[in-house]
C-alpha cells in the first residue's frame, strides 16, 4: 500500500474497484449471450453492488470522479482535482 491514505481507504476503493470489475465482467458476456436472463440478474445485481460500494466510498472520502460531484460542489472543490495523490499512486 502506498502511504497517504489509510487501510480502510485502500481497501474500501479495492472494493470499489473490484464492484465495478464484475460490472464490466458481466456486461462483456451479455454482449454475447443477450438471453441469458440469469446473468441479467446477477448484472443487475453487480451494478446495484457497485452503486452501494461507491457511494460508501464517496461519503467517507470524497468523489472518485467529476460525474459525482454536483455542479456547484464542483465550482467550489474543482481545484482539488488536481492535488495528489493520483488514482494510480494509490
Amino acid at each position: 500500500m502506498t502511504t497517504g491514505i489509510s487501510q480502510q481507504q485502500f481497501e474500501m476503493l479495492n472494493a470499489v474497484q473490484i464492484a465495478d470489475f464484475e460490472v464490466v465482467e458481466w456486461q462483456l458476456y451479455l454482449d454475447t449471450h443477450p438471453n441469458d436472463l440469469e446473468a441479467l440478474t446477477k448484472w443487475r445485481e453487480a451494478t446495484k453492488w457497485a452503486k452501494h460500494v461507491r457511494h460508501e466510498y464517496e461519503q467517507q472520502f470524497g468523489p472518485l470522479n467529476m460525474h459525482s460531484v454536483p455542479s456547484k460542489e464542483l465550482l467550489e472543490a474543482g481545484w482539488r482535482w488536481s492535488q495528489p495523490p493520483w488514482p494510480w499512486q494509490i
